[in-house]
Protein backbone atom coordinates (compact mmCIF):
# COMPACT_ATOMS: atom_id res chain seq x y z
CA UNK A 1 0.00 0.00 0.00
CA UNK A 2 1.37 3.13 -1.12
CA UNK A 3 1.24 5.88 1.64
CA UNK A 4 -0.52 9.41 0.48
CA UNK A 5 2.24 11.11 2.43
CA UNK A 6 5.12 9.21 0.58
CA UNK A 7 3.56 9.76 -2.73
CA UNK A 8 5.68 11.82 -5.48
CA UNK A 9 4.28 10.62 -8.82
CA UNK A 10 3.09 14.66 -9.62
CA UNK A 11 6.22 16.02 -8.20
CA UNK A 12 7.15 16.25 -11.92
CA UNK A 13 3.55 16.88 -13.70
CA UNK A 14 3.81 20.18 -11.95
CA UNK A 15 6.70 21.91 -13.11
CA UNK A 16 5.82 21.13 -16.56
CA UNK A 17 2.13 22.85 -16.64
CA UNK A 18 3.54 25.48 -15.22
CA UNK A 19 6.21 26.02 -17.77
CA UNK A 20 3.49 25.73 -20.29
CA UNK A 21 1.21 27.92 -18.75
CA UNK A 22 3.83 30.49 -19.13
CA UNK A 23 4.87 29.88 -22.31
CA UNK A 24 1.39 30.05 -23.38
CA UNK A 25 0.71 33.21 -21.79
CA UNK A 26 4.06 34.82 -23.42
CA UNK A 27 2.66 33.90 -26.47
CA UNK A 28 -0.42 35.70 -25.84
CA UNK A 29 0.74 38.71 -24.67
CA UNK A 30 3.03 38.90 -27.79
CA UNK A 31 0.31 38.24 -30.53
CA UNK A 32 -1.86 41.05 -28.76
CA UNK A 33 1.26 43.49 -29.00
CA UNK A 34 2.12 42.51 -32.31
CA UNK A 35 -1.60 42.84 -33.27
CA UNK A 36 -1.95 46.41 -31.59
CA UNK A 37 0.83 47.40 -33.25
CA UNK A 38 -0.83 47.00 -36.41
CA UNK A 39 -4.08 47.85 -35.45
CA UNK A 40 -2.64 51.29 -33.83
CA UNK A 41 -1.82 52.82 -37.20
CA UNK A 42 -4.86 51.74 -38.99
CA UNK A 43 -6.79 53.45 -36.79
CA UNK A 44 -5.30 56.58 -36.71
CA UNK A 45 -5.00 55.98 -40.89
CA UNK A 46 -9.08 55.15 -40.42
CA UNK A 47 -9.68 58.54 -38.09
CA UNK A 48 -7.96 61.25 -39.89
CA UNK A 49 -9.33 59.94 -43.26
CA UNK A 50 -12.54 60.09 -42.12
CA UNK A 51 -11.94 63.77 -40.67
CA UNK A 52 -10.22 64.82 -43.94
CA UNK A 53 -13.08 63.08 -46.00
CA UNK A 54 -15.47 65.04 -44.11
CA UNK A 55 -13.60 68.77 -44.51
CA UNK A 56 -12.90 67.89 -48.24
CA UNK A 57 -16.86 67.48 -48.60
CA UNK A 58 -17.62 70.60 -46.69
CA UNK A 59 -15.26 72.65 -48.50
CA UNK A 60 -16.64 71.23 -52.10
CA UNK A 61 -19.83 72.34 -51.20
CA UNK A 62 -19.69 75.89 -49.81
CA UNK A 63 -17.83 76.86 -52.78
CA UNK A 64 -20.70 77.42 -55.02
CA UNK A 65 -21.99 79.70 -52.19
CA UNK A 66 -21.46 83.31 -51.09
CA UNK A 67 -18.17 85.11 -50.14
CA UNK A 68 -17.47 87.62 -47.95
CA UNK A 69 -15.94 91.09 -49.06
CA UNK A 70 -12.67 91.36 -47.62
CA UNK A 71 -12.44 94.90 -48.06
CA UNK A 72 -16.04 95.73 -47.56
CA UNK A 73 -16.71 95.89 -44.19
CA UNK A 74 -20.13 96.00 -44.15
CA UNK A 75 -20.23 92.85 -46.03
CA UNK A 76 -22.34 89.96 -45.05
CA UNK A 77 -20.62 86.67 -44.04
CA UNK A 78 -19.41 84.38 -46.42
CA UNK A 79 -20.70 80.83 -46.37
CA UNK A 80 -19.44 78.94 -43.14
CA UNK A 81 -18.92 75.22 -42.22
CA UNK A 82 -18.06 74.62 -38.97
CA UNK A 83 -16.41 70.93 -38.10
CA UNK A 84 -15.27 68.78 -35.07
CA UNK A 85 -11.74 67.97 -35.51
CA UNK A 86 -9.91 65.24 -32.82
CA UNK A 87 -6.50 65.38 -33.73
CA UNK A 88 -5.35 61.30 -32.22
CA UNK A 89 -2.25 61.41 -30.02
CA UNK A 90 0.19 59.74 -32.32
CA UNK A 91 -0.29 62.42 -34.87
CA UNK A 92 2.01 65.29 -35.27
CA UNK A 93 0.43 67.73 -36.71
CA UNK A 94 -2.77 68.62 -39.55
CA UNK A 95 -2.36 71.10 -41.69
CA UNK A 96 -4.32 72.58 -43.99
CA UNK A 97 -3.32 74.55 -47.32
CA UNK A 98 0.58 74.19 -47.15
CA UNK A 99 2.67 71.95 -46.46
CA UNK A 100 5.02 73.29 -42.90
CA UNK A 101 7.64 70.44 -43.08
CA UNK A 102 8.71 70.87 -47.45
CA UNK A 103 12.16 69.33 -46.18
CA UNK A 104 11.36 66.93 -44.24
CA UNK A 105 13.09 67.47 -41.04
CA UNK A 106 10.59 67.59 -38.37
CA UNK A 107 10.63 70.97 -37.54
CA UNK A 108 8.01 72.73 -38.38
CA UNK A 109 9.65 76.26 -37.22
CA UNK A 110 12.80 76.14 -40.06
CA UNK A 111 10.87 76.06 -43.23
CA UNK A 112 13.86 77.73 -45.65
CA UNK A 113 12.31 80.92 -47.81
CA UNK A 114 11.66 79.58 -51.24
CA UNK A 115 10.92 76.44 -50.71
CA UNK A 116 7.48 74.90 -52.75
CA UNK A 117 5.40 74.66 -49.72
CA UNK A 118 1.89 73.77 -52.11
CA UNK A 119 -0.70 76.72 -53.56
CA UNK A 120 -3.41 76.01 -50.74
CA UNK A 121 -5.54 73.42 -52.29
CA UNK A 122 -4.36 70.26 -50.37
CA UNK A 123 -4.07 68.95 -46.78
CA UNK A 124 -1.68 66.98 -44.91
CA UNK A 125 -0.98 65.31 -42.11
CA UNK A 126 1.96 63.69 -40.50
CA UNK A 127 2.30 60.71 -38.02
CA UNK A 128 5.15 58.63 -36.94
CA UNK A 129 4.03 55.50 -37.39
CA UNK A 130 2.38 56.29 -40.96
CA UNK A 131 4.55 59.26 -42.02
CA UNK A 132 3.35 61.96 -44.34
CA UNK A 133 0.18 62.17 -46.06
CA UNK A 134 -0.86 64.47 -49.03
CA UNK A 135 -4.27 64.67 -49.39
CA UNK A 136 -4.93 66.77 -52.82
CA UNK A 137 -8.08 68.83 -52.94
CA UNK A 138 -10.14 70.39 -55.68
CA UNK A 139 -8.54 72.75 -58.08
CA UNK A 140 -11.16 75.90 -57.26
CA UNK A 141 -10.54 75.08 -53.37
CA UNK A 142 -7.89 77.70 -51.92
CA UNK A 143 -7.36 77.51 -48.36
CA UNK A 144 -5.83 80.36 -46.55
CA UNK A 145 -5.13 80.88 -42.36
CA UNK A 146 -7.30 83.50 -41.05
CA UNK A 147 -6.39 86.42 -38.28
CA UNK A 148 -8.57 88.11 -36.69
CA UNK A 149 -8.41 91.83 -36.93
CA UNK A 150 -10.99 94.51 -35.09
CA UNK A 151 -13.62 91.39 -35.06
CA UNK A 152 -13.66 90.37 -38.88
CA UNK A 153 -11.32 87.38 -40.22
CA UNK A 154 -8.91 88.44 -42.81
CA UNK A 155 -6.57 86.58 -44.62
CA UNK A 156 -3.53 86.22 -42.40
CA UNK A 157 -0.71 87.82 -45.04
CA UNK A 158 1.75 89.47 -42.28
CA UNK A 159 4.98 89.76 -43.90
CA UNK A 160 3.83 89.75 -47.70
CA UNK A 161 2.86 86.16 -47.61
CA UNK A 162 -0.16 83.81 -47.18
CA UNK A 163 -0.06 81.21 -44.91
CA UNK A 164 -1.69 77.84 -44.39
CA UNK A 165 -3.59 76.98 -40.74
CA UNK A 166 -1.80 73.97 -38.95
CA UNK A 167 -2.64 72.36 -36.10
CA UNK A 168 -0.20 70.98 -33.80
CA UNK A 169 -1.53 69.97 -30.40
CA UNK A 170 -3.27 66.28 -29.31
CA UNK A 171 -6.95 67.23 -28.61
CA UNK A 172 -10.37 68.25 -29.84
CA UNK A 173 -10.76 71.38 -31.92
CA UNK A 174 -13.87 73.55 -33.35
CA UNK A 175 -12.84 73.77 -36.99
CA UNK A 176 -14.29 76.79 -39.05
CA UNK A 177 -14.29 77.61 -42.72
CA UNK A 178 -15.36 80.52 -44.36
CA UNK A 179 -15.80 81.68 -48.00
CA UNK A 180 -14.18 85.08 -48.97
CA UNK A 181 -13.62 86.96 -51.62
CA UNK A 182 -10.43 89.38 -52.16
CA UNK A 183 -11.74 92.10 -55.08
CA UNK A 184 -8.05 93.55 -55.19
CA UNK A 185 -6.31 89.79 -56.39
CA UNK A 186 -10.08 88.77 -57.34
CA UNK A 187 -9.20 85.44 -55.50
CA UNK A 188 -11.93 83.46 -53.23
CA UNK A 189 -10.36 82.22 -50.31
CA UNK A 190 -11.61 79.53 -47.73
CA UNK A 191 -10.63 81.03 -44.73
CA UNK A 192 -9.81 79.06 -41.01
CA UNK A 193 -11.06 80.58 -38.13
CA UNK A 194 -7.39 79.84 -36.94
CA UNK A 195 -3.98 81.50 -36.65
CA UNK A 196 -1.00 79.30 -35.47
CA UNK A 197 3.00 80.72 -34.52
CA UNK A 198 4.50 78.02 -37.48
CA UNK A 199 4.11 80.22 -40.22
CA UNK A 200 3.50 77.99 -42.60
CA UNK A 201 4.04 79.89 -45.43
CA UNK A 202 1.98 79.31 -49.71
CA UNK A 203 4.91 78.99 -51.98
CA UNK A 204 2.77 77.85 -55.11
CA UNK A 205 4.51 79.10 -57.62
CA UNK A 206 6.88 76.72 -60.29
CA UNK A 207 9.94 78.41 -61.95
CA UNK A 208 8.49 77.43 -64.94
CA UNK A 209 5.07 79.47 -64.29
CA UNK A 210 4.44 81.59 -67.78
CA UNK A 211 4.95 85.03 -66.71
CA UNK A 212 2.33 87.57 -68.15
CA UNK A 213 3.84 91.32 -67.17
CA UNK A 214 6.52 93.18 -65.59
CA UNK A 215 5.86 94.93 -62.42
CA UNK A 216 8.12 98.00 -61.77
CA UNK A 217 8.83 99.74 -58.71
CA UNK A 218 11.65 102.15 -57.86
CA UNK A 219 12.78 102.76 -53.84
CA UNK A 220 12.58 105.84 -53.16
CA UNK A 221 10.31 107.68 -55.24
CA UNK A 222 12.11 110.62 -54.87
CA UNK A 223 16.05 111.95 -55.23
CA UNK A 224 18.04 114.95 -55.88
CA UNK A 225 19.24 116.02 -58.59
CA UNK A 226 22.84 115.88 -57.16
CA UNK A 227 24.13 113.23 -59.43
CA UNK A 228 24.93 111.00 -56.85
CA UNK A 229 22.31 110.02 -55.02
CA UNK A 230 20.73 106.80 -56.30
CA UNK A 231 17.03 104.74 -56.42
CA UNK A 232 17.05 101.24 -56.92
CA UNK A 233 14.51 99.72 -59.26
CA UNK A 234 13.12 96.37 -58.77
CA UNK A 235 11.24 94.59 -61.88
CA UNK A 236 9.48 91.32 -61.33
CA UNK A 237 7.80 89.15 -63.66
CA UNK A 238 4.19 88.70 -63.02
CA UNK A 239 1.41 85.99 -64.04
CA UNK A 240 -1.80 87.06 -65.25
CA UNK A 241 -3.23 86.81 -61.77
CA UNK A 242 -0.76 89.42 -60.75
CA UNK A 243 1.25 86.46 -58.97
CA UNK A 244 5.45 86.43 -58.81
CA UNK A 245 6.30 84.21 -61.69
CA UNK A 246 10.04 83.38 -60.44
CA UNK A 247 11.52 82.43 -63.93
CA UNK A 248 14.83 82.54 -64.45
CA UNK A 249 16.92 84.17 -67.52
CA UNK A 250 14.19 86.53 -68.65
CA UNK A 251 15.61 89.34 -70.70
CA UNK A 252 14.57 92.81 -69.96
CA UNK A 253 14.70 95.98 -71.38
CA UNK A 254 15.09 98.96 -69.62
CA UNK A 255 14.68 102.72 -70.38
CA UNK A 256 14.12 106.13 -68.94
CA UNK A 257 13.08 109.48 -69.71
CA UNK A 258 15.17 111.28 -67.56
CA UNK A 259 17.88 110.16 -65.04
CA UNK A 260 21.22 107.78 -65.93
CA UNK A 261 20.68 104.02 -65.65
CA UNK A 262 22.99 101.53 -64.59
CA UNK A 263 22.20 99.20 -66.47
CA UNK A 264 19.78 98.92 -69.61
CA UNK A 265 19.47 95.17 -70.76
CA UNK A 266 18.94 92.97 -67.33
CA UNK A 267 18.32 89.72 -67.23
CA UNK A 268 15.87 87.80 -64.42
CA UNK A 269 16.84 85.89 -61.43
CA UNK A 270 13.28 84.11 -59.91
CA UNK A 271 11.97 86.26 -61.52
CA UNK A 272 13.52 89.76 -60.86
CA UNK A 273 16.10 91.99 -62.11
CA UNK A 274 17.54 95.34 -59.95
CA UNK A 275 19.02 98.40 -61.55
CA UNK A 276 20.33 101.66 -59.96
CA UNK A 277 19.09 105.47 -61.41
CA UNK A 278 21.00 108.88 -60.86
CA UNK A 279 20.21 112.16 -62.38
CA UNK A 280 21.66 116.24 -62.42
CA UNK A 281 18.86 117.44 -64.23
CA UNK A 282 15.07 118.03 -61.99
CA UNK A 283 11.75 116.33 -63.40
CA UNK A 284 9.78 113.57 -63.84
CA UNK A 285 11.28 110.16 -64.83
CA UNK A 286 9.40 107.73 -66.62
CA UNK A 287 11.11 104.36 -66.15
CA UNK A 288 9.95 101.81 -68.52
CA UNK A 289 10.81 97.49 -69.05
CA UNK A 290 9.80 95.75 -71.45
CA UNK A 291 10.32 91.83 -72.81
CA UNK A 292 9.39 90.23 -75.40
CA UNK A 293 5.99 88.65 -75.40
CA UNK A 294 4.89 90.50 -72.37
CA UNK A 295 3.06 93.38 -71.00
CA UNK A 296 5.14 96.51 -70.18
CA UNK A 297 5.67 98.15 -66.76
CA UNK A 298 6.63 101.40 -65.52
CA UNK A 299 6.95 103.12 -62.74
CA UNK A 300 7.80 107.48 -62.13
CA UNK A 301 10.90 108.79 -60.37
CA UNK A 302 10.72 112.39 -58.74
CA UNK A 303 13.66 114.44 -59.07
CA UNK A 304 14.27 117.33 -56.99
CA UNK A 305 16.32 120.31 -57.34
CA UNK A 306 19.42 119.64 -55.13
CA UNK A 307 19.78 122.72 -52.15
CA UNK A 308 22.05 125.23 -52.93
CA UNK A 309 23.33 126.30 -49.95
CA UNK A 310 25.43 129.21 -49.44
CA UNK A 311 27.63 129.23 -46.02
CA UNK A 312 28.39 132.85 -45.24
CA UNK A 313 28.59 133.14 -40.71
CA UNK A 314 29.15 136.90 -41.60
CA UNK A 315 27.76 140.40 -40.00
CA UNK A 316 26.68 143.17 -42.06
CA UNK A 317 27.00 146.69 -39.70
CA UNK A 318 25.69 148.82 -42.32
CA UNK A 319 23.16 150.05 -44.91
CA UNK A 320 26.31 150.42 -47.38
CA UNK A 321 27.23 146.54 -46.84
CA UNK A 322 26.56 143.88 -49.56
CA UNK A 323 27.36 140.06 -49.55
CA UNK A 324 27.43 139.25 -52.44
CA UNK A 325 28.13 135.71 -54.31
CA UNK A 326 28.24 133.81 -57.46
CA UNK A 327 26.98 130.22 -58.73
CA UNK A 328 25.72 128.41 -62.06
CA UNK A 329 22.32 126.16 -62.47
CA UNK A 330 22.42 123.71 -65.43
CA UNK A 331 18.39 123.93 -65.73
CA UNK A 332 15.28 126.73 -65.63
CA UNK A 333 14.27 126.23 -62.19
CA UNK A 334 12.11 127.25 -59.31
CA UNK A 335 13.35 127.94 -56.05
CA UNK A 336 12.37 128.69 -52.32
CA UNK A 337 14.71 130.83 -50.95
CA UNK A 338 15.70 130.27 -46.92
CA UNK A 339 18.17 132.59 -44.84
CA UNK A 340 18.88 131.80 -41.49
CA UNK A 341 20.70 134.10 -39.21
CA UNK A 342 19.96 137.02 -36.18
CA UNK A 343 20.55 140.08 -35.38
CA UNK A 344 20.88 142.51 -32.54
CA UNK A 345 18.34 145.47 -31.92
CA UNK A 346 17.50 149.09 -31.32
CA UNK A 347 15.66 149.42 -28.68
CA UNK A 348 13.82 152.88 -27.21
CA UNK A 349 12.10 152.56 -23.86
CA UNK A 350 8.79 153.11 -23.61
CA UNK A 351 8.41 153.81 -27.33
CA UNK A 352 9.48 151.17 -29.45
CA UNK A 353 11.93 147.93 -30.35
CA UNK A 354 14.10 148.42 -34.05
CA UNK A 355 15.44 144.70 -35.56
CA UNK A 356 17.39 144.66 -38.29
CA UNK A 357 15.64 143.74 -41.88
CA UNK A 358 17.68 141.80 -44.22
CA UNK A 359 17.03 142.61 -47.66
CA UNK A 360 17.43 139.89 -50.96
CA UNK A 361 18.12 139.95 -54.64
CA UNK A 362 18.97 137.78 -57.48
CA UNK A 363 20.45 139.06 -60.29
CA UNK A 364 19.42 142.61 -59.57
CA UNK A 365 15.56 141.54 -58.72
CA UNK A 366 14.66 142.22 -55.05
CA UNK A 367 13.30 139.03 -53.57
CA UNK A 368 11.47 140.81 -50.50
CA UNK A 369 12.71 142.24 -47.54
CA UNK A 370 12.10 140.07 -44.27
CA UNK A 371 12.43 141.38 -40.10
CA UNK A 372 15.46 139.24 -38.97
CA UNK A 373 13.70 139.67 -34.94
CA UNK A 374 15.77 137.82 -32.66
CA UNK A 375 18.83 137.52 -30.85
CA UNK A 376 19.71 133.69 -31.32
CA UNK A 377 19.18 131.77 -34.24
CA UNK A 378 15.81 132.14 -36.39
CA UNK A 379 15.02 131.36 -40.11
CA UNK A 380 12.75 133.44 -42.77
CA UNK A 381 11.54 132.34 -46.09
CA UNK A 382 11.76 135.05 -48.97
CA UNK A 383 9.66 134.89 -52.40
CA UNK A 384 9.87 132.41 -54.44
CA UNK A 385 11.76 132.67 -57.36
CA UNK A 386 12.50 131.18 -60.71
CA UNK A 387 15.83 131.15 -62.48
CA UNK A 388 17.05 130.15 -66.44
CA UNK A 389 20.04 128.32 -66.13
CA UNK A 390 23.27 130.02 -66.01
CA UNK A 391 25.37 131.97 -64.02
CA UNK A 392 23.74 134.12 -60.86
CA UNK A 393 24.53 136.74 -58.74
CA UNK A 394 23.42 136.85 -55.01
CA UNK A 395 22.83 139.62 -52.87
CA UNK A 396 22.21 140.33 -48.78
CA UNK A 397 21.93 143.78 -47.68
CA UNK A 398 21.06 145.78 -44.34
CA UNK A 399 18.03 147.92 -44.27
CA UNK A 400 16.85 150.06 -41.37
CA UNK A 401 20.19 150.73 -40.01
CA UNK A 402 19.72 152.11 -36.55
CA UNK A 403 22.62 153.49 -33.80
CA UNK A 404 23.07 155.53 -30.82
CA UNK A 405 24.78 154.72 -27.93
CA UNK A 406 23.48 152.83 -25.26
CA UNK A 407 19.99 152.25 -26.86
CA UNK A 408 21.66 149.38 -29.31
CA UNK A 409 22.29 148.40 -32.94
CA UNK A 410 21.03 146.82 -35.62
CA UNK A 411 23.40 144.75 -36.63
CA UNK A 412 22.64 141.43 -39.04
CA UNK A 413 24.53 138.35 -38.75
CA UNK A 414 23.83 136.05 -42.12
CA UNK A 415 24.87 132.58 -41.18
CA UNK A 416 23.51 131.01 -44.04
CA UNK A 417 21.05 131.05 -47.26
CA UNK A 418 19.08 127.72 -48.81
CA UNK A 419 17.82 127.85 -52.32
CA UNK A 420 15.82 124.47 -52.52
CA UNK A 421 13.46 122.69 -55.47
Amino acid sequence: MVSFFNDDRASIDIPIRLVVYVILTAAIVAVTAIGLSHIWPCMTTNIMEKQVGEIKSSLSTMQSSGARNLIEPDSPAGNIRTLMITIPEDVDYLALGADPDPDNDLNLTNTPEGLITEKGNVIYYSSGAIGKIRIPLDEFIDLREGRLENGRWVVNNIGGKQYGAVISGKGNYELTFELVYDPILKEKYSLVHLTDNLNAYINPYDPTVLPNNLWVSVNPVSIPADGVTNAEILIKLKDKKGRDAPRDGASINLSASLGNLSSFNLTTAKGKATATIYSDLVGTSLITATSPGLNPGSAHLTITQKPIIFEFNQWIYNESDKINVQFFTNQESKYNILFTGYGTKFSVPLIDVWWPNASMEIDGIQLGEEMIDGESTISRTFQQTTLPAGNHNLSISLKNDKYLQLLGDTNLFIEKVVLSG
